[in-house]
């Protein structure tokens, strides 16, 4: 299926019309109807995933060997081996555990993203480890589930305090991702490696204008004002920190001005997007921990002026400030996305959105309120059914929790960038659908919340509607539009950057 060119016309009127289904569907939709909610069920052990460890710390979904179905990298901080778990999805509801010979070192590990960093269509790997002032370790997808470490020879090789966090971004919009690395000391700074398009990395952090120092737990790329360049914030101990893109290579720190910088008493663990009000700007969601009186976790709204505002009371999320991780997800399917946050001692809280401009909390509903202590919650669709489960590791448990919704529409885009313009793993490229009652946006993600990626498919819930627009922007500038698309009954489907070429799958 090939796309259409969009005429500017039809994008001035799309917008108009997207302002005026966002004001109406979000004063008609805020009924907390809870007879259709989808329940989560513990099938670890009938999948083959068991055994982990009991500190668990990090895990990321990544179809690492092509064939369409989610793979999982799992991993603890424990004092001894094993570590590190590499399971394949064997596409028959099940997991097999290729570790083994996988060339993946049995390391204790924080964080875990997958992207495809030398745009040979195969996703490599990236690993923060537990160890004080060790570079993350890169690992090349050689094929047949067999990973090489070339972190040396790629440069990843600054030692700083424990890495935070590992993500990926494009952030020079050149085609191939760069490595940025949180580091929790203030020691040092933390560390961007531009993709030098050789195999290798030069780390610009000063060059950028990130080289100032924090105590960076974790971070997060996103395009808050769309303008096409991934921005970046910093979630720290502290005060937290949010970089505009400038587009030229460097960046401008506008915490202040964007009012994002939270509280000194703060010491923010995880930072989420997602766009809760269908307005077309991604909002921010920061988790903080060791609660005080003035500690909670935030809600930004994203004010598509280059502010944003405070709205966790109104919005009713802001959990106890017990906080480890966060996620974004429209795990029931209906057109609304919602936000999930996992604490230390409290129960993890699914705050359901009911379009209105609040949420109410569901998970003791669905059964996601537990484990506690919860660091990673990878969510994922890893038996392609078109809703969203979710692996919770941590120092309480880890589980694999099936999502058993079967009542709502969904769509699932895998995208594929050219390796030229977009890299092949099409992190920071958006995908718009636009419905009946309004527009969803999602971007590929490079990692996110304290230590995690989801899936690199971008998922949507539609509820009942069965027919959408579909809008691909890839990070290159250009753009795909596949316009009436029918999604009654669920669709799965891949689309290629080159030709603007959808198939289904």
């Amino acid at each position: 299926m090939q796309s259409h060119k969009l005429s500017p016309l039809f994008t001035i009127i799309s917008y108009v019309a997207l302002a005026i289904l966002t004001s109406c569907s979000g004063a008609s939709s805020g009924s907390n109807d809870s007879s259709n909610l989808p329940d989560f069920e513990n099938v670890s052990a009938s999948v083959g995933l068991f055994d982990l460890g009991s500190l668990g710390q990090t895990a990321s979904w990544g179809e690492f060997n092509g064939d369409g179905f989610q793979d999982l990298i799992v991993a603890n901080v424990d004092l001894d081996p094993p570590n590190v778990f590499l399971f394949r999805n064997n596409e028959d509801g099940e997991f097999s555990d290729v570790t083994l010979d996988s060339g993946i070192s049995d390391t204790p590990l924080r964080s875990a993203a997958w992207a495809d960093f030398d745009n040979d269509d195969l996703l490599d790997l990236v690993v923060g480890t537990n160890m004080s002032r060790a570079p993350p370790i890169l690992y090349e997808n050689l094929g047949g589930g067999i990973f090489k470490d070339v972190s040396e020879d790629a440069g990843i090789t600054k030692e700083g305090g424990t890495v935070g966090h590992a993500i990926w971004a494009d952030y020079d919009r050149d085609g191939w991702v760069d490595l940025f690395q949180a580091n929790e000391t203030f020691v040092v700074t933390s560390f961007l490696y531009h993709n030098e398009r050789d195999g290798t990395f030069k780390e610009v952090s000063q060059a950028s204008g990130l080289g100032d120092f924090h105590i960076t737990n974790s971070a997060v790329w996103f395009d808050f004002n769309n303008d096409g360049y991934p921005d970046l914030f910093l979630a720290n101990d502290g005060l937290n920190t949010l970089d505009l893109n400038d587009g030229d290579g460097t960046f401008t720190d506008i915490t202040d001005e964007a009012g994002v910088s939270g509280d000194a008493e703060w010491n923010s663990v995880a930072a989420c997007l997602g766009d809760f009000n269908n307005d077309g700007f991604l909002d921010l969601y920061v988790v903080n921990i060791f609660s005080t009186t003035s500690v909670r976790n935030a809600l930004y709204r994203n004010n598509r002026n280059g502010t944003f505002t405070d709205v966790t009371e109104e919005t009713q999320t802001g959990d106890v400030g017990d906080g480890r991780t966060c996620a974004w997800v429209d795990f029931d399917g209906d057109g609304r996305i919602d936000l999930f946050t996992t604490n230390h001692v409290n129960p993890s809280k699914l705050f359901r959105n009911l379009g209105n401009g609040r949420f109410v909390d569901v998970a003791p509903q669905v059964g996601l309120d537990s484990p506690i202590d919860v660091f990673a919650a990878t969510w994922g669709d890893y038996n392609n059914d078109g809703f969203m489960d979710v692996f919770l590791n941590g120092h309480i448990g880890s589980v694999l929790m099936e999502n058993s919704g079967t009542e709502n529409n969904f769509l699932i885009v895998k995208l594929v960038g050219n390796g030229q313009t977009t890299n092949t793993s099409a992190i920071g490229t958006r995908v718009e659908v636009n419905t009946s009652e309004g527009v969803q946006i999602r971007e590929v993600s490079g990692g996110r919340g304290c230590c995690e990626q989801d899936m690199l498919p971008v998922h949507f819930g539609v509820g009942r509607v069965k027919i959408v627009d579909i809008l691909v922007k890839w990070t290159s500038g250009e753009e795909c539009s596949f316009p009436n698309i029918n999604v009654e009954g669920g669709r799965l489907f891949q689309v290629s950057e080159d030709a603007c070429d959808m198939i289904e799958f």
